[in-house]
């Protein structure tokens, strides 16, 4: 005995077809290919631990202009409860936003 399909039944049956026309890699990132320069490596680097995963997947900010942190809170362009993350580099301290000045 042949029995009608169930609602339940048809709705998957067209997910299954809206599946098989556009699968999920259409809207997934594709990780460009890597360009790795020619020349010595530091010792310790392991090529084999080396994964190019995401590559290609943001564009890089360029910084183009810098001010001092002292400045900025001196002018009132940035304030003292604005959320700053300072990191130590070779150069000295370094104020990173996490948020867009608006001035």
């Amino acid at each position: 005995m042949r029995t009608t399909p169930s609602a339940l039944q048809l709705l998957m049956r067209a997910v299954a077809v809206v599946g098989l026309m556009y699968p999920a890699t259409t809207g997934a990132q594709v990780d460009k290919p890597l360009e790795l320069p020619n020349g010595p490596v530091k010792p310790g680097f392991d090529i084999k631990r080396f994964s190019s995963a995401g590559n290609g997947w943001f564009e890089t900010f360029y910084v183009k202009e810098t001010e001092p942190l002292r400045k900025v809170l001196d002018e009132g362009t940035v304030t003292a409860d604005t959320r700053v993350l300072v990191l130590q580099t070779a150069g000295g301290g370094l104020a990173l936003l996490t948020t867009q000045p608006t001035s």
